[in-house]
């Protein structure tokens, strides 16, 4: 976990240290937003194991530009702008790679949690992943950040760069076109 002084900084506080070379500090940085960066970055790429590189990559580019976080917006909200955009560049790059190579560019998430679930709890996750890896980047970006990551309006409109009214207004149509898949994926069903 971190060293007790640093468990009780707040994030402003480890990141000033960070930007010190303090090593420990980041690494507290990381331990705290590590869960949600891999959500989003999850969320936005489509799978959870391409998420862990990407999470990993966008941590090392965090390290390197410290000094870009410019204390607008919580130190939370800005590293996970950055965990967003390299998922988004990621998909763009994978993208045109599987156009290069004449392939379809499927989006969905992948079930690889080896906690033990219920059977019924993994049907209703790939169910939702499926849906959500339907949906246009817009959408699964808004989705992702509220209600996967669990981010506030404000957290998410900090993330994805927009004003809180475009997070509400998005939120909203990503979440009557999830009910069509929904409702799309229930019809298909044999019964």
């Amino acid at each position: 976990m971190g060293s007790p002084d640093l468990a009780e900084c707040d994030d402003l506080a480890l990141l000033a240290r960070a930007r010190t070379d303090d090593r420990p500090a980041f690494g507290e940085l990381v331990r705290r937003h590590q869960h949600s960066a891999l959500r989003v970055a999850a969320v936005i790429s489509g799978s959870t194991e391409e998420a862990k590189d990407i999470v990993q990559d966008a941590f090392v580019n965090i390290h390197r530009k410290l000094d870009s976080y410019r204390g607008t917006g919580s130190v939370r909200s800005w590293m996970l702008r950055v965990v967003a955009n390299h998922a988004k560049n990621h998909v763009r790059s994978r993208i045109r790679r599987l156009r290069r190579e004449d392939q379809h560019a499927g989006l969905f998430l992948r079930e690889e949690d080896d906690t033990e679930t219920t059977t019924v709890q993994r049907m209703e996750n790939v169910t939702v992943a499926k849906a959500l890896g339907r949906l246009p980047l817009h959408d699964r970006e808004v989705l992702g950040c509220r209600y996967v990551a669990e981010l506030s309006e404000a957290e998410t409109a900090e993330v994805l760069a927009v004003a809180i009214g475009t997070v509400k207004s998005r939120t909203s149509r990503a979440l009557a076109k999830l009910q069509t898949e929904f409702e799309r994926a229930e019809s298909k069903e044999p019964k």
